[in-house]
């Protein structure tokens, strides 16, 4: 794969679902991503994908997942709604959020002849080593969390291309016109990733001047219990603070228990992403809003890529990931038209 083009364009127990929400967010059955492997066919499916039958036969398309979420699963089924109707087989790893079982992991699926892979990063510059590698044995590569321009670009058949400097931004405008100026939580994913980076970059710009001023500033890692810890001691410190942002829902959903825990109703927590338990907190006054994309979609955009060039076609470089900022108002209007995950898949993407 050679470089291409690119268009101008574009700590408490979990709450669960209750069957109100879920009928009225999502319309899909609930399911968990566990440890453990996975290698299935894709064709038992009724077949949406253009070409289905017999494309993609006796070849595996892969998927290296930074790690075990409700959001690295729905990365998977998106990947799976793209080879619905196919015979593509599916293998998956996922790699304990560490950048050195990354790229052992997907050194062994290269190993085993895999014809394309999908990546949620842990590590965008293990990642591009890792695409590098691909590339030299001849294997697309798609990328479901891509961190920008870069020289590692020319090893990948697409990206799903999400604008996180914009999603900070989006962030902390969302938090001027709804929230009380004061001292800001934030509890950033993985530093490295080439994600948090960047909603910082667009938040910082979005809130200076604003009477907003960040007062901690950490990584949570997408780990529940990691962000609540950030979030209670950076209160113990800074007992004034109005807002919370947290960069993922893995999180929020955690801070929103511990506020809830100690009737913390005062303070303006916002998330950024969705998934199945985010949606049960967004209905009371521990979490106001989140900065939504589909992480679902991502898998379908990278996947599309990767099929692409296996299939002999030109892939879209940049696949665009929609964004926009959702409450309890406007989140089944939203899911609606681009849903956050595909259930009916969730078996299949257990890995």
């Amino acid at each position: 794969m050679r470089l291409r083009p690119r268009p101008h364009a574009v700590l408490a127990s979990p709450v669960a679902l209750d069957r109100r929400a879920f009928l009225r967010y999502s319309g899909l059955a609930v399911g968990a991503v566990a440890a453990g492997g996975l290698l299935s066919a894709c064709g038992d499916d009724a077949s949406s994908a253009e070409g289905g039958g017999d494309v993609g036969s006796g070849k595996t398309i892969a998927i290296s997942l930074n790690g075990v979420n409700a959001y690295s699963g729905y990365v998977a089924e998106g990947v799976l709604k793209e080879l619905e109707g196919t015979s593509y087989e599916f293998a998956g790893v996922q790699n304990n959020f560490d950048s050195s079982t990354e790229l052992g992991n997907i050194q062994n699926l290269l190993s085993q002849g895999i014809a394309g892979l999908v990546v949620l990063p842990a590590d965008s510059t293990t990642i591009a080593r890792a695409a590098q590698l691909a590339d030299a044995q001849g294997v697309a590569v798609g990328n479901a969390l891509w961190p920008g321009e870069g020289e590692a670009d020319r090893y990948f058949a697409g990206v799903a291309s999400l604008d996180s400097v914009e999603g900070g931004r989006m962030i902390g405008e969302w938090l001027k016109a709804n929230a009380e100026p004061g001292p800001v939580i934030v509890v950033q994913g993985i530093v490295g990733q080439g994600f948090s980076e960047l909603i910082d970059e667009g938040l910082d710009e979005a809130l200076a001047g604003s009477g907003f001023e960040v007062v901690v500033r950490e990584q949570g890692f997408f780990a529940r219990d990691t962000a609540t810890e950030i979030v209670e001691s950076g209160l113990q410190a800074n007992p004034d603070v109005t807002a919370i942002v947290a960069y993922s829902a893995s999180m929020s959903n955690g801070i929103a228990a511990y506020l809830e825990a100690n009737q913390l109703d005062g303070i303006t927590h916002v998330s950024s992403d969705a998934d199945d338990e985010m949606f049960e907190w967004l209905e009371t006054p521990y979490l106001a809003a989140t900065r939504y994309y589909s992480a679902a979609q991502t898998g379908v955009l990278a996947a599309r890529a990767v099929r692409a060039v296996i299939e002999g076609g030109e892939p879209e470089f940049e696949g665009v990931v929609e964004q926009e900022m959702v409450t309890s108002d406007n989140a089944a209007d939203v899911i609606a038209r681009n849903p956050y995950r595909y259930a009916q898949f969730a078996e299949k993407a257990t890995i």
